[in-house]
C-alpha cells in the first residue's frame, strides 16, 4: 500500500528542504505533490529530480474549495501509479485541517487505496515568534502535526529554543518533538493521531501579488526592493533572468537564495496576511525603486 506523508509548515520553515532529503532516503518509487499558494509554481521546479514524479498545484491551498478538486484528481491520478511513497508539500498559508477529511474521501474512490503515514511540521526556530501569535495558520499546521520539527535550531540561543518548544507543545502537547538542523527528520516511527481545529483557533485570509519585471532588474535593485518589501510580506520567491540564465529566487532571513533552473521566467511572488493593502503597500515601493514592473 502507498504510504502518504503531508508536510505543514511556514513560508520559508524548510519544508522543500525537507521533502529532498525525506525522498533521497526512503527505497521504492516515489511522487511529490507540491501545494503552492502562489498564482506561478516555484516550488516543484526546485524538487526535479527528487522522485519519479513531482506534480503541483499552485494558485491556492489544497485544503480550500479552490483547489481541493484539483488535489482530489492529482491524488486519485497518483493512486494509480503504485507508488511506494506520495509526499504532499503542502502550502505555507494553508488550513491543514480538512487534509484527514479530503484523504477519506480519495481512499474510498481510488484505484489503489493510500495508507496515511502522518503529518509532519517544519518549525522555523529563528522566525516563528514573529508569527507564531498573530497568524493563525502557524498555530494550525503545528496541531495538526503528528510530529514536529523545530528547524534551524542552530541559528537561535538556548533560551529562545526553549521559550519556541514551550510555545508549540501549549498547541500541540501529544506530538513527538525534535530539534533539527537542515530539516531532518530523525525517525518516522512516530504514533498516527486522529486530531481536530482547536476551538480558539480560526481560519485567516491571504493576500498575494506578483511583480514581473519586463526590462529586468539588476542584482543590487532586486536586494534593495526585497529588503523593504520583507518588512510586511512573509514570503518572496519568484523566477528571475540572471546573465545568460535563470534561477529560482527566495528571500528569506534578509538573505537571497538562487538555484539555477532551466525554466524561464521575470517574476517575483509576494504573499502577505494582515489589514492593509499588499498591492498598495507593493506599488509604493516599486514606484519609489525606478525598476520597470508590472503588479498583477
Amino acid at each position: 500500500m502507498t504510504k502518504v506523508w503531508f508536510v505543514l509548515g511556514y513560508l520559508g520553515s524548510g519544508k522543500t528542504t525537507f521533502v529532498g532529503k525525506f525522498l533521497s532516503g526512503r527505497r521504492g518509487k516515489n511522487a511529490v505533490l507540491v501545494n503552492d499558494f502562489g498564482a506561478e509554481d516555484v516550488d516543484s521546479v526546485l524538487l526535479e529530480g527528487t522522485a519519479e514524479k513531482v506534480e503541483s498545484i499552485f494558485n491556492g491551498s489544497v485544503f480550500c474549495s479552490c483547489r481541493s478538486e484539483n488535489f482530489v484528481e492529482s491524488m486519485l491520478h497518483l493512486s494509480e501509479g503504485k507508488f511506494d511513497n506520495v509526499v504532499v508539500e503542502t502550502s505555507g498559508l494553508s488550513n491543514p485541517f480538512l487534509m484527514r477529511r479530503l484523504f477519506r474521501y480519495i481512499n474510498d474512490r481510488a484505484a489503489n487505496p493510500f495508507e496515511f503515514a502522518g503529518a509532519i511540521c517544519i518549525v522555523d526556530a529563528a522566525n516563528v515568534e514573529k508569527v507564531l501569535y498573530s497568524l493563525n495558520a502557524v498555530k494550525m499546521q503545528i496541531a495538526a502535526a503528528d510530529v514536529i520539527l523545530i528547524n534551524k535550531s542552530d541559528l537561535v540561543c538556548a533560551e529562545t529554543l526553549s521559550r519556541v518548544e514551550r510555545a508549540v507543545s501549549e498547541i500541540n502537547a501529544d506530538a513527538p518533538r525534535y530539534f533539527t538542523v537542515g530539516a531532518e527528520l530523525p525517525t518516522d516511527d512516530f504514533p498516527v493521531r486522529e486530531r481536530a481545529l482547536p476551538p480558539y483557533i480560526e481560519d485567516i485570509t491571504v493576500q498575494k501579488a506578483e511583480i514581473v519585471f519586463p526590462d529586468g532588474i539588476s542584482a543590487r535593485q532586486r536586494q534593495t526592493l526585497c529588503e523593504q518589501l520583507a518588512v510586511f510580506c512573509h514570503r518572496i520567491k519568484g523566477i528571475l533572468r540572471c546573465g545568460n540564465g535563470y534561477a529560482v529566487y527566495e528571500f528569506t532571513d534578509g538573505k537571497e537564495r538562487l538555484t539555477a533552473t532551466e525554466k524561464a521566467g521575470n517574476f517575483l511572488i509576494l504573499l502577505a496576511a494582515g489589514k492593509f493593502s499588499l498591492a498598495g503597500k507593493a506599488k509604493e515601493i516599486l514606484q519609489r525603486s525606478g525598476v520597470t514592473f508590472t503588479l498583477c
